[in-house]
């Protein structure tokens, strides 16, 4: 990462800029979430995230007046929180340092530090921040036995601002090295799928950069860039997660009163083919592909919440204005388009009435024909996801439970024609599940104290693979890279062909010992049984050290 290299890109842009986002992996929404289930804050839309900096320092400063009623420990978050969001908050900064703003620099110090800050009240700011990050991975594999371990490390740095209160931008980026086996490496998912390491054998370098600008005007949102986009509730996302790619996009949001609508049209990589060249020493080609989205939002109540919208994934052509435009439905587009593209339906709902109980659920029709309903015909294809959560007793023991129940019906984000599946890169959007699955989860967050959580999951799963018979795939929707094809059977059952389990337990503690600097030990254990009677055993240790100075 070339942080200099960003500082003369920002001073040669001319000021184009955007409110900045918080990243969707941060801390803060965990906590928004809890409060917003125990009735702290009201109208919090945890559907969708990111969120602006300033929109979560409105709800913080909700949670502040009301800081009485708090639990000791979360007395000491929302401390920090204060500390972290100050500015934005009160348009000063008195828990700030940095080395070319304070003579006594402490590394060590407990206030927000930055490498470097600019601020001209109500005109310009501008924030610099260096990261480094270094992490190793165990993999012992258990049934069959073998052990590997991997130890990466990289550095980067972020460059955030805003002006004239509405106009703001965000670029980052990191370079990493890893040292040690290669593929178990790629049991983190920055890694997996990242071009720069995966090209050649020999690769031990990877990279990623994200960024974007931002409009706000409050009641509407523009945004043109490229971060984490998280879509669902619960801990795991039902529309759009952390499996996939990052991937380009132009969106807005409208929020007024007890009305919300949201938008965003983006570019993904479809098929990649590789060409042996013997003048070039080869090539590959990817088909490019286009997501959009679009949903509208109602708070019937402040405790009652809904939404529809509706996802269209086409490819194989250039940009679709028909798609661009945010006002369409897409479905009815699709039709007239000539049927050559895949549109999805979906709903979700939240009611967290009772205090501390949050209650959601979100279904997603791919596919559907009323009339065949029962009759397992493979073009009924939905997504369920349901969930409750609970903090009720936050106040008394710190911890937060979770229970959360998947159902993905054969066939369902696949399509007969390949670019227009759910995916980018081949990659699920939402989660690792397949079509033709099921999956039920439980966890829990325990405080040991405000900067020690120790976050547990219990997961049961079950998909219906494709059977391969001779080499002949036998297609029962049982993956999202292979759709519906003419000679394929026109009735499927849930579950259907070769049944493969999976058990898993994950542990992740994290640890914050001084502001701005973590420590994570993650623990995975998978207990599988595949087809062909392939049984896997796995245990995978992650240790990282994160410091943002």
């Amino acid at each position: 990462m070339k942080i200099f290299l960003f500082i003369l890109i920002f001073f040669c842009v001319n000021l184009y800029s955007q409110s900045e986002y918080v990243d969707s992996d941060r801390s803060v929404y965990n906590f928004l979430s809890r409060h917003d289930a125990l009735h702290t804050i009201e109208n919090y839309n945890s559907f969708e995230i990111p969120k602006t900096r300033r929109e979560i320092a409105e709800y913080l400063n909700q949670i502040n007046e009301k800081s009485e009623s708090l639990s000791p420990i979360d007395k000491q978050i929302l401390a920090d929180f204060l500390s972290e969001f100050e500015f934005d908050r009160t348009g000063i900064l008195t828990k700030a340092i940095s080395p070319f703003a304070v003579i006594e620099y402490s590394p060590l110090s407990e206030k927000e530090k930055y490498l470097f800050y600019f601020v001209d009240k109500d005109r310009a700011n501008l924030f610099i921040n260096l990261t480094t990050q270094v992490g190793m991975i165990f993999n012992n594999k258990i049934h069959p036995q073998t052990s590997n371990s991997t130890t990466y490390a990289g550095y980067g740095g972020i460059i955030r601002g805003t002006f004239l209160d509405k106009f703001g931008f965000m670029v980052k980026g990191e370079n990493s090295k890893v040292f040690g086996n290669k593929a178990t490496a790629l049991l983190k998912k920055e890694i997996r799928y990242n071009f720069k390491f995966n090209e050649n054998e020999k690769e031990t370098f990877f990279d990623e950069a994200s960024g974007y600008i931002t409009a706000d005007f409050r009641t509407v949102i523009f945004k043109l860039g490229r971060d984490r986009l998280k879509i669902g509730y619960g801990a795991i996302k039902s529309l759009f997660d952390d499996n996939a790619p990052l991937f380009d996009y132009l969106g807005f949001d409208i929020k007024y009163d007890f009305f919300s609508f949201s938008y965003f049209h983006g570019k993904l990589l479809g098929e990649q083919k590789y060409f042996a060249d013997l003048v070039t020493g080869g090539y590959y080609t990817i088909s490019d592909k286009f997501v959009g989205y679009h949903r509208i939002g109602f708070e019937f109540s402040k405790n009652v919440s809904f939404g529809m919208g509706e996802i269209i994934v086409y490819g194989n052509r250039p940009m679709d204005l028909s798609y661009v435009n945010p006002f369409n439905f897409y479905k009815t587009i699709e039709h007239s388009n000539r049927d050559r593209d895949n549109a999805m339906l979906f709903l979700d709902v939240k009611n967290n009435s009772i205090k501390g109980l949050k209650i959601y659920a979100n279904l997603l029709i791919d596919d559907i024909s009323f009339d065949k309903l029962g009759s397992g015909w493979y073009g009924n294809q939905t997504m369920i996801n349901a969930g409750i959560y609970s903090s009720g007793l936050f106040n008394y023991i710190p911890i937060e439970v979770l229970f959360e129940y998947f159902r993905i019906e054969p066939y369902t984000f696949t399509h007969r024609l390949q670019y227009n599946n759910f995916t980018n890169m081949g990659y699920n959007f939402s989660s690792f599940l397949q079509p033709n699955s099921e999956l039920f989860v439980c966890g829990f967050n325990y405080y040991l104290n405000y900067r020690l959580i120790l976050n547990m999951n219990f997961g049961y799963s079950v998909h219906g693979a494709n059977p391969v018979i001779n080499g002949n795939v036998r297609n029962v929707g049982g993956d999202i890279n292979l759709g519906h094809r003419t000679n394929d059977p026109e009735s499927v059952k849930f579950l259907g062909g070769d049944l493969e389990y999976s058990r898993f337990i994950s542990a992740l503690i994290t640890f914050e010992p001084v502001n701005q600097y973590f420590i994570l030990l993650k623990a995975e254990y998978t207990n599988t049984a595949l087809q062909n009677s392939v049984k896997k055993k796995e245990l995978n240790t992650f240790i990282t050290f994160q410091l943002t100075f």
